[in-house]
């Protein structure tokens, strides 16, 4: 993990990677998380099935569960409230109703890493959530708050950093 903070910092440091990074996928939301995802490189101690969390929206939790049968991913969907949070075991956890700030405190005060934690409500992505899903022009975006990613203790492969770009088109 320090090696990939090194390296991203480097980057930063020559302008090629902003702290808040840019990514357009054709693909929609879901798949695009689970995509990122499957750049995540999870502990021994993981189950063999890594279990998303979506907090406070059955639906979505609905629609998860739907596009990993279909496409054949190898995770679990939980669905749980904010208050079921502090008790889950998640190695990653989907945000769609909090504010930034709540994501926030919920990364600092209720989650336990290592967990890779996403949001459909944050555009700016400047705290909260490692990755900030978002419509762009039709097409689901995302940008990458490197801050999060470093505090999820998560490895994500930097070739899902590569998709990112320091302006959206």
């Amino acid at each position: 993990m320090k090696t990939l903070i090194k390296r991203l910092m480097l980057l930063c440091s020559f302008g090629w990677l902003s702290v808040t990074s840019h990514a357009i996928s054709t693909h929609d939301l879901y798949i695009t998380t689970l995509s990122i995802l499957s750049y995540a490189k999870w502990d021994s101690n993981t189950s063999s099935r890594p279990i998303l969390c979506v907090v406070d929206n059955p639906a979505i939790a609905q629609q998860f569960r739907q596009t990993i049968q279909q496409n054949k991913y190898n995770y679990q969907v939980s669905a749980l409230s904010f208050e079921q949070l502090s008790r889950a075991t998640c190695q990653a956890v989907f945000f769609s109703t909090l504010s930034a700030q709540e994501e926030q405190n919920a990364i600092n005060n209720i989650l336990k890493p290592p967990v890779l934690t996403f949001s459909s409500k944050n555009k700016q992505c400047e705290i909260g959530s490692a990755f900030c899903l978002y419509q762009h022009k039709q097409l689901t975006a995302f940008k990458v708050n490197l801050d999060s990613l470093g505090q999820s203790k998560v490895h994500v492969d930097p070739r899902v950093l590569l998709l990112a770009k320091t302006s959206e088109r």
